[in-house]
């Protein structure tokens, strides 16, 4: 087995495209081989090697990192199926968009639309994510299916829009309409802005604080210890059902007291 490492030689000027640049991919390509691989930079193709330096390492599993400032870096890990991203550093938009399996460690932020439609595998942010993380795709009302994504600092507006599957771990401040039109999944708040689940149906909310509630959430009482989407919470919540502003809705909202 073999690390990759992906060097960022400077910050680009516009954004970098890098899909297709993944573990099991690259790992029986030379170094040569690699730094051939094309890459997207603004309406133009070029070669990985232009933006990057490559280095090849023995490891026990496939690894792939990058190395630098990749805040204008677009679509690391998209469609990720197997063995292991590292970002050291910040990452740009569509971070592990559509991935199935594997996981990515970004050191940083991420950028807008990560994990767009994840469907499985694992994320974990140590910075900050931008807007939509574990959204649907613009226009598709089938949202992230699968899979945890970790986040220790705060998110942007819409998170796990039009979610229906996974789990979300947010330990800093979700934006405004997080979990907007969930369908199913669970997502794990410290703390959260107005709007949170706006027009959910399906699947659970859990938060330590939220800023207000909406109307369309009925209170159904208190409950202890409470086992939420196959999941033991500790301490005491006060459980709402909604958003009865759409029809049959089955969603939860848990609030700790």
């Amino acid at each position: 087995m073999r690390e990759v490492i992906l060097k960022l030689k400077e910050r680009p000027d516009i954004c970098l495209e890098v899909e297709g640049i993944l573990p099991n991919v690259i790992a029986d390509k030379s170094v040569e081989e690699i730094e051939n691989i094309p890459i997207q930079y603004g309406n133009r193709k070029v070669k990985l090697s232009e933006f990057f330096d490559v280095y090849v390492e023995k490891s026990e599993n496939p690894r792939l990192i990058f190395e630098g400032d990749m805040s204008r870096v677009k679509r690391i890990g998209y469609g990720l199926q197997d063995g292991e991203i590292i970002v050291k550093g910040n990452a740009g938009m569509y971070l592990g968009a559509f991935m199935s399996g594997g996981r990515i460690i970004v050191e940083g932020d991420v950028g807008h639309f990560s994990a767009l439609n994840m469907r499985g595998g694992e994320i974990i942010v140590e910075g900050n994510a931008g807007d939509y993380l574990c959204a649907s795709y613009r226009g598709d009302w089938r949202g992230m299916s699968g899979g945890t994504v970790i986040v220790k600092g705060d998110v942007g507006k819409e998170l796990g829009s039009y979610m229906r599957g996974g789990k979300i771990v947010v330990e800093g401040l979700a934006d405004e309409f997080a979990g907007v039109c969930m369908r199913g999944g669970l997502i794990v708040l410290n703390k959260a802005k107005a709007r949170l689940g706006a027009s959910m149906i399906g699947g659970s909310i859990v938060v330590n604080d939220v800023e207000e509630l909406l109307s369309g959430f009925f209170e159904e009482g208190e409950e202890e210890d409470p086992e939420i989407e196959g999941e033991k919470f500790m301490g005491r919540f006060r459980v709402y059902s909604g958003d009865h502003a759409e029809r049959k809705a089955k969603g939860k909202l848990y609030v700790r007291i």
